[in-house]
C-alpha cells in the first residue's frame, strides 16, 4: 500500500488552503513509518530473489554432480565379446573395468509341447495343466472347450510359468489347429494339458543353462539364460561354446570428461552468484550468515581431497582453482589419470551413497537444498515470514493513516464551515455599516 498525499480537502473560507496544508502535513508525518516499511519490504523481496538465484545455481551444481555419478555408471561402460554368437552382455551400475571369461557349457532349453491330435471340444471335459511331468496338476477353467478358450485360460492364470498359443499345423484349405505350450523358465518338465487325467500333448522337457565363470571349475546352473557374472555385468547365454568366451569391460573417459567440464561451469556460475553479495557493491544478502554458509560449501567441494588416494584432490582429475576462485578443467590431465589408474579415479570419485568425492559433494549440497531441512529453505522461509509480517504492518498502519485523515477532514471541514459562516456574517454586517455611512453622508 502507498501513503495518501492528496487529502482531497475543499473549503470555502479564506483559510481553506491553510487547513489543507495542516491535513497534508499531518498525513505525511503519520505516513513516514509506512515509507520505511515499504523500503524494508523492497529489501526483503530482493533477498528472496537473491536466494532463489542462489538456489538455482547450487541446484545446477547438484545436477552436475549427478552427471558425474552417471558418467561412472553402467551407461559409461562398454564391453567387447570375443564370440558374440555364444553370448551377449549388458552393463549397469556397479560395473567395473576388467576382463571376464564365460564357458557356456549349455544355453539350456525350454520345455515345450504340441497337442498330439486334432482338438475335440465336444462332450464333457476337465482340463488341467502340468509342468513337472504330472507331479503337480493345475486347474484350468476355460469359458468353453474351444482351443482359444483353453489357451486364454492358461495364459490368464499361469502366464508366469508357461505361454500357450494356438497354431495351425494343417494347410489353409484344411486347417488343423493345436495348442503349443512353452515353459517360461529353462529346465522345467514337459508342459502338458490333461483332459480327464489323459495327456493331450507331445513334447520334451527343458534343461537348465550351464556355465563356468573365469575358469573357476564351478559349474553354475540357471533357469534363465540371462545371468549376472559380476555386479553390473549381465550376460545372455546364446549357445554352447567350444572354448571360453572372453569379454572386456572398459569405461569411456569422454563421458566423465564432459561431466567434469559441466561441473566446473556450474561451480563457476555459483561462485559468481555468491560474489554478488560481497564487496562494495554487495547485494541484498550482504552481511547475512547464509552467504558464508554458501561460500563454505563451495570451498569444501573445491578443496576435497582423499588421503592415500593416488589422485589426491580434484587437481588430479584436471580441476584446478585460479586466483579468482573459479575452476578450470583440463581434459588432458583426466585422460592421463584415467589411462594410468582408472580404478584410482573411480575410487576417488566414489558414489553419492558409497563415499568419495561424490558423497561429500552430494551431502553438502543436500544440506543446502533439501526443501524441508536445507539451509536455503530455512532462510527463504524466514524471509517469506518477514514479508508477510511487513505487509500486515503496512496494511495496519495505512488503516490508521486513513482514519487520521478522515478525522482531520471532518474536523477541518467543520472549522472551515464555521469560519465561512462568520466571514459571511462579517461581510453582511460590514455591508450594513457601509450603507449606513453612505446614507449618513447623503443627509449632511
Amino acid at each position: 500500500m502507498g501513503t495518501t498525499s492528496n487529502v482531497g480537502f475543499t473549503g470555502s473560507s479564506q483559510f481553506s488552503q491553510d487547513f489543507q496544508s495542516v491535513i497534508t502535513r499531518a498525513v505525511q508525518m503519520a505516513s513516514l513509518p509506512i515509507t520505511q516499511l515499504n523500503n524494508d519490504l523492497t529489501n526483503l523481496k530482493s533477498q528472496s530473489t537473491a536466494l532463489t538465484g542462489m538456489g538455482t545455481q547450487f541446484a545446477a551444481i547438484q545436477s552436475a554432480v549427478q552427471g558425474i555419478q552417471n558418467a561412472m555408471g553402467g551407461a559409461a561402460y562398454q564391453a567387447t565379446v570375443s564370440d558374440p554368437t555364444k553370448l551377449s552382455v549388458s552393463l549397469g551400475d556397479g560395473a567395473m573395468e576388467g576382463t571376464y571369461s564365460v564357458d557356456v557349457v549349455s544355453a539350456g532349453s525350454y520345455g515345450a509341447s504340441m497337442t498330439t491330435n486334432a482338438w475335440d471340444g465336444t462332450g464333457a471335459h476337465t482340463y488341467e495343466l502340468t509342468l513337472d511331468n504330472g507331479a503337480t496338476k493345475l486347474a484350468i477353467a476355460p469359458a468353453d472347450n474351444t482351443l482359444s478358450s483353453v489357451a486364454a485360460a492358461i495364459n490368464s492364470r499361469y502366464s508366469d510359468q508357461v505361454r500357450a498359443i494356438v497354431v495351425n499345423v494343417g494347410p489353409s484349405a484344411a486347417p488343423d489347429y493345436r495348442i503349443s505350450l512353452q515353459a517360461v523358465q529353462l529346465g522345467t518338465g514337459k508342459p502338458d494339458i490333461l483332459d480327464n487325467a489323459a495327456s493331450l500333448q507331445t513334447g520334451t522337457a527343458g534343461a537348465q543353462a550351464e556355465y563356468v565363470v573365469n575358469n573357476s571349475t564351478v559349474h553354475v546352473h540357471s533357469s534363465s539364460r540371462s545371468v549376472s557374472i559380476a555386479e553390473g555385468v549381465t550376460v545372455t547365454l546364446l549357445a554352447a561354446d567350444t572354448a571360453p568366451v572372453n569379454l572386456t569391460v572398459t569405461r569411456s573417459t569422454a563421458a566423465l570428461s564432459s561431466a567434469l567440464s559441466a561441473f566446473a561451469a556450474a561451480y563457476n556460475a555459483a561462485v559468481d552468484e555468491v560474489d554478488k553479495q560481497h564487496g562494495m557493491s554487495s547485494g541484498a544478502l550482504a552481511g547475512e550468515t547464509v552467504v558464508n554458509a554458501l561460500s563454505q560449501t563451495l570451498s569444501g567441494i573445491a578443496t576435497y581431497s582423499s588421503l592415500g588416494s593416488p589422485i589426491g584432490g580434484l587437481a588430479g582429475l584436471g580441476l584446478t582453482l585460479d586466483q579468482t576462485g573459479h575452476m578450470t578443467f583440463s581434459p588432458f590431465t583426466l585422460i592421463g589419470a584415467d589411462l594410468s589408474n582408472s580404478a584410482g579415479v573411480a575410487s576417488f570419485l566414489g558414489s553419492a551413497t558409497g563415499g568419495g568425492f561424490l558423497k561429500t559433494a552430494s551431502d553438502s549440497l543436500t544440506a543446502l537444498l533439501d526443501p524441508v531441512s536445507g539451509t536455503l529453505a530455512a532462510v527463504e522461509s524466514g524471509v517469506q515470514n518477514r514479508i508477510t509480517d511487513t505487509n500486515t504492518r503496512i496494511s495496519t498502519k495505512q488503516d490508521q493513516v486513513d482514519q487520521l485523515q478522515q478525522r482531520l477532514l471532518e474536523q477541518m471541514s467543520a472549522a472551515d464551515a464555521l469560519i465561512a459562516a462568520m466571514e459571511q456574517q462579517y461581510s453582511m454586517i460590514s455591508g450594513m455599516f457601509q450603507a449606513m455611512q453612505v446614507a449618513d453622508q447623503q443627509y449632511k
